[in-house]
């Protein structure tokens, strides 16, 4: 009897980690998505839409110098970007620092890696209203 609740025990562990594989595949494709198409706001009167920078494609991180941009924090999907006021979407890599600023102007000091348009965060702050 004992073999039989092993048996289906590891029957059940091994379906919920398919599973689980199965959810964050779709996880990250949708992420995939949504960093390869940047979402940019609809341009005003008079002006052309800004051109979003396009990763390279090498496949090797291609990481600038310590890079400072200004925008707003917003969440993309299930995580926070920095909607630049350029109208360039980046990924934020630090939730627990972007949070408490979602919806707020701020000031983003960190390293951007060019291939996944990443923004590795060393610094936030709030601008002056």
């Amino acid at each position: 009897m004992k073999n039989l609740y092993k048996r289906w025990l590891i029957v059940g562990l091994s379906m919920s980690i398919f599973a689980l594989a199965n959810l964050r595949r779709k996880l990250e494709a949708q992420v995939e998505r949504e960093i390869g198409n940047p979402a940019t706001p609809p341009a005003k009167d008079g002006e052309s839409k800004p051109t979003p920078v396009l990763p390279i494609t090498d496949g090797r991180p291609s990481y600038a110098t310590t890079v400072t941009f200004s925008g707003t924090v917003i969440r993309s999907g299930g995580r926070f970007a920095l909607l630049e006021t350029g109208g360039i979407l980046y990924m934020l890599d630090s939730t627990g620092r972007a949070w408490p600023f979602e919806g707020e102007d701020v000031r983003v000091t960190g390293k951007l890696d060019t291939t996944t348009h990443l923004l590795h965060v060393d610094d936030i702050q709030a601008m002056a209203s």
